[in-house]
């Protein structure tokens, strides 16, 4: 009875412990299966300086919480009221303040003692300031500048649009585009043969029929490494050369290095004495350095000490870099001192501006790039009046068909919505070549193109032969892609800065 009794508690004992046990397996399972779950949750271990770092992300990451719920871009119609069409007029006297607020949007904008300083420009009228206007309010602004360019070296009557801003709000209507042609139609009534522009919105100038002619160029450099450039190539030949800051009466000299340099270029400004003088009085540059030959003296005229070369500065900025033609090499000079003077005010960069054919952009890039570009400013252009326009060029027609060593009389036609005639270039009695303009007849040899880029082809910016393979020109026969190389050859192109600079 005892045994029996006994039995079935020893039974339950064992039966205790078994299942205990049984748990304790179960639980060292489960703790091991977490190990293993965990040493695989470890994604990456970095050993770092400051101590180990264990990454305990798997493999897929979780989706991004979105708190925001995702609306899709709707295109924001403007109001009915800015969709109606703006009047365009000149400027009134109580409007300034106006058009101050309006510019301060533009990414150059002038301050207000530049906005006034206008008013002394040589050639300033107040009907050229145009304002858009709607329902009472100025949205829009254009100012037309009217200027004397050098295509080649010979004088081109011009005028410059500038400073087209339209409300942020406002922009979409169509205002901007009835501002420039406005403008055009005031530069017509100037008397301007080509107008011209400094644009970021280049393509909408081109839907109005404006021609691209190039780029703004500038390059970036440190001032010590453009230095180590400059100062690693061969020295110049020929006489030396003194630096230093220039004086108000050294200005007729400097004028005249400009223009001995800008009659290779298409572009410049013929600037006058009172241009010049007015250009300075306006203050948008911080320095001057001119460079001379001979013994340096304070005098009004150049007697003893030539001044041969000079570089006008604004902050960090090298607008214009010019030396006399008989002084070849000076330019890199003259930088090396821009450079120097940079080091020693610790500047960290210059930006260099010149046309894109300059080789000092190469200089001061290092080789990297010939020249970057100014932001994503280009220059347009519109042919007002071809005919005048052609006929400036008359000297240089019969210049360039000398050159080439062509005896016999030659024609080329132009037909184009804006102008059809043709240029004839033939011997003179005492054997000089002599061109002329005909309007009205094309002759056999002519090139049919659109009006964009006839401006191009008589602005020098065209290369007949590429125009032809793009589909641009359209020639009658072969002689004329080639009389069209002879009379336009590609000329390089330079809008100095300085003379838009604000200050």
């Amino acid at each position: 009875m005892r045994r029996s009794d006994r039995a079935p508690g020893r039974s339950t004992a064992r039966g205790s412990a078994g299942h205990a046990a049984g748990q304790m397996v179960q639980a060292a399972g489960r703790t091991k299966k977490a190990r293993q779950e965990r040493s695989q949750a470890v994604a990456t271990i970095e050993i770092r300086p400051a101590g180990t770092v264990v990454s305990r992300r798997g493999a897929s990451r979780r989706p991004a919480i979105r708190h925001l719920p995702e609306h899709p871009a709707v295109p924001v119609a403007p109001p009915s009221w800015m969709l109606e069409e703006c009047h365009v007029a000149p400027a009134r006297a109580g409007d300034q303040s106006e058009i101050l607020q309006l510019l301060a949007g533009l990414p150059a904008a002038p301050t207000k003692a530049e906005f006034h300083a206008a008013v002394d420009h040589p050639d300033h009228d107040a009907a050229n300031r145009l304002v858009a206007r709607l329902a009472g309010r100025i949205v829009g602004h254009v100012e037309v500048m009217p200027r004397t360019v050098l295509l080649d070296g010979a004088p081109i009557a011009a005028a410059a649009i500038d400073r087209v801003a339209v409300l942020p709000e406002c922009r979409g209507a169509g205002h901007g585009q009835r501002l420039v042609q406005a403008a055009e139609d005031r530069m017509r009534q100037c008397g301007a043969w080509v107008g011209l522009a400094r644009t970021r919105i280049a393509a909408s100038f081109h839907e109005l029929g404006w021609a691209v002619l190039g780029r703004d160029c500038a390059t970036p450099g440190r001032p010590t490494e453009i230095l180590a450039r400059l100062l690693e190539g061969p020295p110049r030949a020929g006489e030396p050369v003194t630096m230093r800051q220039w004086r108000h009466v050294e200005l007729p000299a400097i004028l005249r290095i400009y223009r001995q340099n800008a009659a290779r270029f298409v572009g410049p400004l013929d600037r006058s004495e009172a241009y010049s003088r007015w250009l300075i009085s306006r203050g948008a540059f911080d320095s001057i350095i001119v460079a001379l030959v001979g013994q340096d003296r304070y005098e009004l005229h150049e007697t003893t000490a030539r001044i041969v070369g000079y570089a006008i500065q604004s902050g960090n900025r090298v607008l214009e870099l010019m030396a006399d033609p008989e002084f070849p090499g000076l330019e890199r000079e003259i930088l090396a001192r821009v450079c120097a003077e940079a080091v020693e005010n610790d500047r960290q960069e210059i930006v260099y501006e010149a046309g894109a054919s300059d080789p000092l952009h190469a200089a001061v890039a290092g080789g990297e790039s010939a020249a970057a570009v100014a932001g994503d400013r280009m220059i347009v252009a519109k042919l007002f009046r071809p005919l005048e326009t052609l006929t400036a060029l008359v000297p240089n027609f019969a210049r360039r068909i000398a050159a080439a060593g062509i005896r016999e009389p030659v024609e080329l036609g132009l037909e184009a919505p804006s102008f059809r005639g043709s240029i004839i270039v033939s011997e003179a009695a005492k054997g000089e070549a002599k061109a002329t303009v005909q309007a009205g007849r094309v002759g056999r040899s002519y090139l049919r193109l659109p009006a964009d880029e006839l401006a191009r082809l008589v602005l020098g910016q065209c290369d007949p032969q590429e125009a032809v393979a793009a589909g641009r020109l359209e020639p009658s026969t072969q002689v004329a892609v080639k009389l069209a190389a002879q009379l336009f050859p590609r000329t390089p192109l330079w809008c100095p800065m300085w003379d838009d600079l604000p200050a």
